[in-house]
């Protein structure tokens, strides 16, 4: 299920929110807590099931797996039984994604070098197995490292399965959620947390079924080209910067205002990350919890930065081509990675020649190579790809005619002119906002229920259940 779809609108969250709110009612005193986390976990699993019921079983037997060996490595009094434990725990979660998410690219691999004809087995792979996987892998890691307590299989299912950040992250932690689960004071219903929740749903929703999906469209039509001129290939490089940025930051504020709903603060996940002036800031703010667990768990135990300077660099390379494969299984997003890696790498040792360039240029420069890279990681193929980059220099075909074709949507059929101003125009416009404008955080906190900001929340859930019809995924879905 999408949160962009009417049947989640319309339905599955109404009706949620009610059967949440009504258990008061019937329940009270300490069983109360426990019947509302039971309750999530039973909505969760039906948003989870919508999607392909089948995959019930597997993220039932991913949580039953990692919960019993996380038991085991807490309570277990003879070393060699933890380690054993926690070594068998990171085989599971490796192997489970290894198989849905990497084993046709694998074999094809195989298949391209020894020039063999293994069968693939064209899986479709698990919604959000990265996430709920990377999550409890993190979470037997903590335990292991005796950060974390294992507590009862209730609070557990619901730290993995709670929806709002079931499928697209943030990848939490369970000492930030389950004190929350916890916590007799969230049960009831609170207008405060529930209108900024709505307000924070409503902008990203606006985000995504209004910006992104309409951005989604230019790029679409520039990709299915047989080729691309100059000015076309530069529309599709900052369109698709524009679609990312606003579906990523889409889900991450409907995440957020879902989980205020239920009165549970989810960790932001994404703040302005094109305000940034460096790749290394650009990925503080851009899926933030992705790289605090890559930070904890991949950089810091390959060394960090406390072996010099050249290790770090290593580190840093390392861990974003990790990154790179973590997102998806082609060599577009290996190669993704690596060079987003190399860049942070390359900073640290040039950062005090860097800070002597004037802060907008820095902030311009940061932005167009992260949009060249995003190509990068949208191309299906390395043809696509060569597609778009042989125009970005391509003086002798300017072809500023193909604007059309990548604004087409079989609707309405403007002049060339109006072609290129709205495009154009859209794209100038948000490249304000994302650079100029609050981001959805500090809209948040400086949030009142009032009729102004009633009216402006109205606005943005009417203009967007107009575009509700288009019915695209989320991007990071696709992981």
């Amino acid at each position: 299920m999408v949160f962009s779809s009417h049947v989640f609108i319309f339905a599955f969250l109404p009706l949620v929110l009610l059967g949440y709110y009504l258990l008061p009612r019937a329940v009270s005193g300490q069983r109360l807590r426990r019947a509302q986390n039971l309750f999530l976990i039973a909505a969760s699993l039906f948003f989870y099931g919508y999607f392909n019921v089948s995959y019930l079983l597997l993220i039932a037997a991913s949580i039953l797996v990692n919960y019993a060996l996380a038991r085991a490595i807490q309570d277990c009094r003879q070393q060699g039984l933890v380690k054993l434990c926690f070594i068998l725990g990171v085989l599971f979660n490796i192997l489970l994604i290894g198989y849905f998410k990497y084993y046709d690219f694998f074999i094809e691999n195989i298949n391209f070098l020894f020039h063999s004809n293994y069968a693939l087995k064209h899986l479709l792979l698990p919604l959000g197995i990265s996430f709920f996987t990377f999550q409890q892998l993190s979470f037997l890691v903590s335990v292991y490292k005796k950060e974390e307590q294992v507590e009862d299989f209730i609070n557990y299912c619901v730290f993995v399965l709670f929806f709002p950040q079931l499928v697209a992250g943030p990848i939490v932690l369970y000492s930030e959620m389950i004190p929350q689960f916890r916590d007799e004071s969230r049960c009831r219903f609170n207008g405060d947390n529930m209108a900024g929740g709505i307000f924070m749903f409503c902008i990203g929703l606006f985000k995504k079924v209004v910006v992104a999906d309409t951005v989604a469209l230019f790029v679409d039509n520039g990709l299915a080209q047989s080729s691309l001129g100059l000015v076309a290939s530069w529309a599709v490089v900052l369109s698709y910067a524009m679609q990312i940025y606003f579906d990523f930051s889409g889900y991450s504020d409907m995440a957020i205002g879902l989980g205020k709903m239920f009165n549970i603060d989810i960790p932001y996940n994404f703040l302005s990350p094109y305000k940034s002036e460096s790749f290394s800031e650009l990925w503080r703010r851009w899926h933030i919890t992705l790289g605090r667990a890559l930070s904890t768990y991949v950089y810091k135990p390959l060394g960090g930065s406390r072996k010099g300077e050249f290790r770090a660099c290593v580190n840093t390379f390392i861990t974003f081509f990790i990154s790179g494969l973590w997102h998806g299984a082609a060599w577009t997003y290996v190669l993704w990675g690596s060079i987003q890696g190399l860049l942070i790498a390359l900073e640290r040792p040039l950062r005090s020649k860097l800070a002597k360039i004037p802060h907008p240029l820095r902030v311009f420069s940061t932005f167009i190579l992260f949009a060249l890279l995003a190509t990068i990681f949208r191309a299906e193929n390395f043809s696509q790809l060569g597609m778009v980059f042989s125009g970005l220099l391509n003086f002798s075909n300017i072809n500023i005619a193909q604007i059309s074709a990548l604004v087409l949507d079989n609707s309405f059929d403007f002049p060339t002119a109006v072609d290129i101003i709205y495009l154009f125009g859209l794209l100038a416009v948000l490249l304000f906002v994302v650079l100029r404008c609050k981001n959805s955080k500090e809209m948040l906190e400086s949030f009142r229920c009032d009729s102004k900001s009633l009216a402006f929340t109205v606005f943005l859930f009417c203009f967007s259940v107009i575009h509700l019809s288009r019915g695209s995924i989320f991007i990071y879905f696709n992981f």
